[in-house]
């Protein structure tokens, strides 16, 4: 009987060998991954799940076959009988009669197999300086016989088990480029990444794991590889990617619990993106965020991913301007809400009532959440709100209102942007005198570059209502130079033209109309420049 050995099966004995007496594959590592608080963490990939099947060697018994010892040639013989002891596990009898083969026979075929051999000995005997010697003797002397891929990680895993993340990632790199085997390419290519991610490379690691990921079946790291991507990717910002991570697992996963988190995930990641460029709603995100919303919230198993699922529904409605369906559903569910849901969805009905006009309805909500709960993030952004619609409804109640609110310390920007709201009540009741230093004050605020631009424009519009032609200049000079992209910079321009001709001052005038005309072709203002000069 004629006996081969290659690196794919007797890697694969390794590799059982190590699953089941310890070592690299015992006790996997955490998942690192993206999780609500208090979530319990899932176990990651072991480093080989299936190992390739080992090739059939002879045992010792067979070798008291005096014909198939006399067919064979001496060299074959005794490497044939130092793989029969390896197989049966006697490491310590097989180790010199490797090393006879290599004494005895240089020069032929199977020296790598030997090597790689007596390197997986001694890493089962616990030895693993003298493991690490010989599988190194594969890569320096055989680098390109088919050991040399197998050589590559044992003394990768060696390194990761020892936390030696740098020296590991160049041979689990190697080995994947070298190893013929694609189950052992394809665990050397995820611990590649693995070591990226741990190095702090994130974007090489994201990157291999989008093409493990991918890798055909089997592949015991697919789930793994795609949620850490996913986690990586929206960290860097790349939510597209994340979301076609989330997306994929969502359809490729069989476990039910696991297909739940990732649509849940992947439907979140899709609401933020719901809100595109200039404002505008990206319909086509609309339909995905949905489908994944209500994916994962069907699933018997999503959990505490199902209360996740049901907010985000209704923010999806609030953005996309959803308001009556927003409020039919709130309706319809409210009681089934887990309590720690039920502030955020009622705050976005209230915001539903106030956006379809209906004020009081809004009131009587914003009040609820206020009263009910008075220390969650919700009672504070109820507060504010609830003072945008009485500006909606009633402005010459929100001054009292404001000052109230004002009271209570809220931060800085929140701060502004209820005197922001003060101004703009005021300037509604055409008091401009008391609007004035409101709007000033607010130059130096925390408001986002939009509000103070709108605040620096209403400042000037006040002077403009007063008369105050100097005022009117300055006003109209540091708004065109604070926000020279602004879209209201032509109008602007033509205020202080009219400023400056009041005070006779007409060569200024002449050159605000000039730049209206040349820079800004396209703005109604042109005609007006046009008909002034």
């Amino acid at each position: 009987m004629k006996i081969t050995r290659s690196a794919s099966g007797l890697f694969g004995l390794a590799m059982l060998f190590g699953l089941a007496d310890g070592g690299f594959a015992q006790g996997p590592p955490e998942v690192r991954r993206a999780r609500p608080i208090d979530e319990p963490p899932v176990a990651r990939a072991i480093p080989f799940e299936e190992p390739p099947a080992p090739v059939t060697r002879r045992s010792t018994d067979e070798f008291s076959e005096s014909g198939a010892r006399e067919s064979e040639a001496p060299d074959r013989r005794q490497l044939d009988y130092a793989n029969a002891l390896f197989t049966r596990k006697l490491y310590d009898l097989a180790i010199p009669e490797y090393q006879k083969y290599l004494d005895d026979y240089s020069g032929r075929s199977g020296r790598a197999n030997a090597y790689f051999s007596i390197g997986e000995c001694y890493r089962n005997l616990n030895r693993p300086s003298s493991a690490r010697t010989n599988f190194q003797k594969v890569l320096s002397d055989y680098g390109d016989s088919e050991f040399a891929g197998p050589a590559a990680y044992a003394l990768a895993e060696m390194a990761f088990t020892q936390k030696d993340y740098a020296a590991a990632l160049p041979l689990f790199h190697r080995s994947a480029t070298k190893s013929k085997e694609s189950a052992v390419a394809l665990s050397a290519r995820y611990f590649e990444a693995r070591c990226l991610e741990i190095l702090g490379r994130k974007d090489e690691a994201a990157d291999i794991y989008q093409e493990v990921g991918e890798a055909g079946n089997p592949n015991p790291y697919r789930e793994d590889a795609r949620l850490t991507a996913a986690s990586i990717l929206i960290g860097r910002g790349r939510k597209i990617d994340a979301l076609k991570q989330y997306e994929a697992l969502s359809n490729e996963t069989q476990k039910p619990a696991l297909k739940a988190e990732a649509a849940v995930r992947g439907g979140m990641i899709a609401l933020d993106l719901v809100q595109a460029d200039k404002g505008k709603i990206d319909k086509t995100m609309v339909d995905r965020a949905t489908s994944l919303l209500q994916k994962g919230r069907s699933l018997p198993e999503a959990g505490r991913f199902r209360a996740i699922a049901q907010v985000g529904l209704r923010r999806l409605q609030y953005q996309s301007g959803q308001y009556a369906q927003l409020l039919a559903d709130y309706k319809k569910e409210q009681g089934k809400l887990p309590e720690a849901a039920q502030a955020e969805v009622m705050l976005l009905a209230a915001n539903g009532e106030r956006q379809l006009g209906h004020a009081d309805k809004a009131e009587e909500l914003y009040r609820q959440i206020i009263g009910k709960y008075p220390d969650r993030e919700e009672a504070k952004e109820a507060a504010y709100q609830r003072l945008i619609n009485i500006y909606s409804s009633d402005p010459a109640a929100l001054l009292a209102e404001a000052e109230e609110f004002l009271k209570t310390n809220p931060t800085g920007e929140r701060a502004d942007q209820v005197k922001l709201l003060k101004a703009e009540a005021l300037y509604k009741q055409q008091n401009y005198i008391e609007a004035v230093p409101i709007y000033a004050e607010l130059r130096a605020s925390q408001l986002s570059p939009k509000l103070r631009a709108e605040s620096a424009y209403k400042l000037g519009l006040c002077y403009v209502q007063t008369k105050n032609s100097a005022e009117i200049v300055e006003a109209f000079t540091y708004y065109i130079q604070t926000f020279p992209d602004n879209l209201q910079v032509p109008a602007a321009l033509a205020q202080r033209a009219l400023a400056y001709e009041q005070d006779k001052n007409y060569n200024a005038a002449l050159s605000d109309l000039n730049l209206i005309i040349t820079k800004y072709p396209s703005a109604h203002e042109r005609e007006a420049a046009l008909q002034l000069k």
